[in-house]
């Protein structure tokens, strides 16, 4: 079963809209919240652009938990369904 977000994002893999440079909101030191868990606050630490892949990957680490860290594709972030900008 897959969950809207990995269809939207084949769909836009599929449309070609993919981006080699990441969006210009997306930059190191901006904050997004886990619209699962709101309490959550991620910092963007890094992005980077892997080889064959459309899209870059962005590193974030956990508000006030940096030993906690996560990947994701920009296109996660700029799809908006899971994280948001933090306030």
């Amino acid at each position: 079963m897959q969950n809207g977000s990995s269809l939207g994002l084949l769909k836009r893999l599929f449309r070609g809209e993919g981006r080699a440079n990441a969006a210009p909101g997306v930059v190191v030191g901006a904050r997004y919240s886990d619209r699962h868990h709101l309490t959550s606050v991620w910092v963007v630490e890094r992005i980077s652009s892997i080889g064959a892949s459309t899209y870059p990957l962005v590193s974030l680490a956990r508000e006030g938990r940096p030993d906690l860290k996560k990947t994701v594709s920009l296109a996660v972030i700029e799809e908006g369904e899971d994280y948001r900008p933090a306030i």
